[in-house]
């Protein structure tokens, strides 16, 4: 085989492999790259009329006087890379914002970024491998996430994760950590373990953008 063949080769693999590599920055809800969910979701639901895009933005909404949130999944599943979301989360105290790593079934491959929707400042880090949670912090951040824009980022390589927020390393794990290829999802939601309590105008999360980088 020539060298012109096997350099062409070489770089047609690359391009195959970075394919995968993509950076969202919501100018359109993008139907290839995204699924909007329906199903029961702690002690309400998560609906696709709760999320939306407008001004550059993705926006899930936690409705006056309800429990249910919303959720986008990515239609392709991804394995090892770097995931980053900037985010400004809902003042909607007893529900959370998730940006994680997810794949069925439940507890067998999971990577978790999930912020109170608050002003503590709290945010946990958690995550879960054959059948059962293997690893799980919570952190308080120096910040209130619901009063501006964020970067929450995973790092997820063979064997290991790190969790940054803002570039600042806040927790890493070398055990526990699945290897398997899962979906990335956002979703805000109210967990049945906190107190429920519905908003009394439309809170919203917004997203500015998702990036994903394969390693």
């Amino acid at each position: 085989m020539s060298v012109a063949i096997v350099l062409a080769a070489c770089v047609s693999t690359v391009d195959a492999a970075r394919t995968l590599d993509f950076r969202d920055e919501f100018t359109t809800l993008d139907g290839s790259r995204w699924v909007l969910v329906s199903r029961a979701a702690g002690k309400g639901r998560v609906e696709p009329a709760n999320v939306s895009v407008a001004n550059g933005q993705l926006a899930v909404k936690l409705p006056t006087g309800a429990l249910d949130g919303g959720e986008l999944r990515s239609a392709a599943a991804y394995r090892f890379g770097s995931y980053r979301a900037r985010m400004k989360i809902a003042n909607a105290p007893s529900s959370l914002t998730a940006f994680y790593l997810y794949g069925t079934p439940d507890y067998e491959r999971e990577i978790d970024i999930e912020v109170y929707n608050d002003s503590s400042g709290r945010v946990m880090f958690t995550t879960y491998s054959g059948g059962r949670q293997t690893n799980t912090r919570t952190v308080v951040l120096p910040f209130d996430a619901s009063e501006g824009f964020h970067e929450y980022a995973i790092d997820y390589r063979p064997g290991s994760v790190r969790f940054l927020v803002d570039g600042t390393l806040l927790q890493q794990w070398t055990s526990g950590v699945t290897r398997a290829a899962m979906n990335v999802y956002v979703t805000a939601w109210f967990p049945t373990w906190l107190a429920g309590d519905r908003p009394d105008t439309d809170r919203y999360t917004y997203v500015d953008w998702i990036e994903f980088v394969s390693r």
